[in-house]
């Protein structure tokens, strides 16, 4: 687990306006939290453990999926340019 759970899911919980000691969800957010870090592993980006950066993105493309989970939306301009960057960043660290 590269990502801080007990930090991903308060900002999780924050950004849906849940209340920090309702834990009503915890279990649920939790896999959905697993789930997203899989996916961005899957198309390369490695998310390093302790960097705010890193669990932030994490957090906001939880969050996206979440609120999105029953829509055909597509993903926001300032998500897919986050998540852009943030695999190109992994591309200039893997030349050097």
């Amino acid at each position: 687990m590269a990502y801080t759970e007990e930090t991903v899911l308060g900002i999780v919980k924050a950004r849906l306006n849940r209340l920090a000691f309702d834990t009503s969800l915890d279990d649920y957010l939790g896999k959905r939290i697993e789930a997203a870090d899989a996916e961005l592993a899957r198309i390369g980006i490695k998310l390093i453990a302790g960097n705010v950066d890193d669990e932030v993105l994490l957090a906001d493309y939880v969050v996206w999926r979440y609120q999105n989970r029953d829509k055909n939306t597509g993903m926001p301009e300032w998500l897919r340019r986050a998540r852009r960057e943030r695999w190109l960043k992994e591309r200039v660290q893997n030349d050097t």
